[in-house]
């Protein structure tokens, strides 16, 4: 076992430390509401949105789950409006519980919850972090709405977050906390310096099986073709096996996918990434020319990858595309920002690049509106000159390493990917409303 391809484990003792805030109210009731139709296109788009919460799910007890919530101070308005007259700010969290029946979200809610904290700047550095129970029951698959609301600015966000007790290899029965801070880890993604440890919640088990992958699964189809992006067959490149304590640290020593399981019989597990020392960012010559595949003929790209500069090659590739070094500027500005936010939003059991989502995200931009339940995702891009705009459907696909894995719905519809590429190529960002 190399100490590249293995996870290199240290002993060592760590104690959690919590410093959540005090909960004010908290009201719960089970009633029956439709699923949000609102437009959910603002949480792909990072301008339009004050708020970016993040979440991870904890299958704590036997009839119930923990949410861990996190925000940011620097997004949440503060004022001396209070008795006190110190820096307050007034958080509000809103959660609704359906029960995924049949792959299915059920228009019953089983839990829900109003939370409300008050947040000093002065006891606050760098996040907030603060849990609420959610009632769940084992053999079962829920979602949850999650609304976040800065009552300050009367400004919020919603997301939607999986509670997943299907198996006792189901990702949630991990809690994943960090050594260094002691807080749950609000990310699967790790780099090789990143310590953490690891709680099990289910029966009392002193060993732990990881498959490792490498990363070399494929890039998604065009929407041009009707055939589907290819599977790929998640046959581990080497599995071993630890013995686990309460005391085990964990780093991820090299890059790709590390799935482990308390039962190797079944799937599942809870799978733990590496994507490289900067990810998401786009910082190095090998990230710039991947996504390019999407613009790109299969012998032009070769030749990318093939050059012995491809700094240089990069460059040029831009360069003949813009006519000039503003224009290129320009382009790659845009083309890698896109990049990165779509290694931000869709990163799967793959970076989010290389997904449906990201693919379309990254040659289309934000879509104008988007609509989301249980089971899928349509975005939909309106244009200037045509009544019928372009409309993309994603499926949520039931993977056992991840729960943001969604596969584009390819029906031979106007898809304008040609007219994109062909934009991209000659300089021009490409932009769906102005067509």
């Amino acid at each position: 076992m190399t100490a590249k391809l293995s996870l290199r484990i240290l002993l060592a003792c760590a104690v959690f430390c919590s410093s959540m805030s005090a909960l004010v109210s908290c009201t719960r009731m089970a009633v029956q509401r439709a699923p949000s139709e609102r437009n959910m296109a603002f949480l792909y788009n990072p301008s339009s949105s004050p708020l970016h919460p993040e979440f991870t799910v904890f299958n704590e007890g036997r009839d119930y789950s923990r949410l861990y919530l996190k925000v940011y101070p620097s997004e949440l308005l503060f004022n001396q409006a209070n008795k006190e007259g110190t820096f307050q700010s007034r958080l509000q969290i809103r959660y609704e519980s359906r029960e995924i029946i049949d792959g299915k979200e059920s228009d019953m809610i089983t839990d829900s919850a109003t939370v409300i904290y008050t947040l000093k700047m002065e006891e606050i550095k760098n996040s907030f972090i603060a849990s609420v129970k959610v009632r769940s029951e084992l053999k079962k698959k829920y979602l949850l709405q999650v609304t976040t609301d800065d009552l300050l600015r009367n400004k919020g966000t919603v997301n939607y977050i999986p509670v997943d007790r299907s198996t006792v290899n189901t990702a949630q029965n991990f809690k994943v906390t960090s050594a260094t801070s002691g807080f749950p880890s609000f990310n699967r993604v790790f780099h090789s310096g990143d310590i953490f440890r690891l709680q099990y919640s289910g029966a009392k088990t002193d060993r732990l099986v990881v498959k490792y992958f490498n990363n070399d699964f494929p890039l998604p189809r065009p929407p041009v073709t009707n055939l589907l992006s290819p599977k790929p067959d998640f046959i581990p490149d080497s599995i071993f096996s630890y013995l686990f304590t309460d005391t085990t640290l964990f780093i991820l020593a090299g890059p790709g996918m590390y799935n482990i399981q308390v039962d190797p019989r079944q799937p599942g597990g809870l799978a733990l990434f590496n994507f490289g020392e900067d990810f998401p960012k786009v910082s190095s010559v090998e990230d710039m020319i991947g996504p390019l595949a999407y613009l790109t003929s299969a012998p032009e790209f070769n030749e990318l990858t093939t050059q012995t500069n491809k700094k240089l090659a990069v460059d040029n590739f831009w360069l003949q595309s813009a006519g000039s070094v503003e224009k290129a500027r320009e382009l790659i500005r845009v083309f890698y920002n896109r990049v990165f936010f779509a290694n931000y939003y869709f990163s799967s059991y793959k970076e989010g690049w290389k997904t449906d989502r990201g693919m379309m995200y990254i040659i289309y931009g934000p879509p104008n509106s988007m609509r989301k339940n249980a089971l899928s995702e349509t975005w939909t891009y309106y244009r200037k000159r045509s009544r019928e705009p372009l409309r993309f459907t994603f499926t949520r696909i039931d993977n056992p390493y991840s729960d943001n894995d969604y596969l584009l719905e390819r029906n031979f519809v106007n898809s304008m990917w040609v007219q994109a590429v062909q934009d991209w190529r000659n300089g021009k960002v490409f932009y769906a409303d102005n067509l």
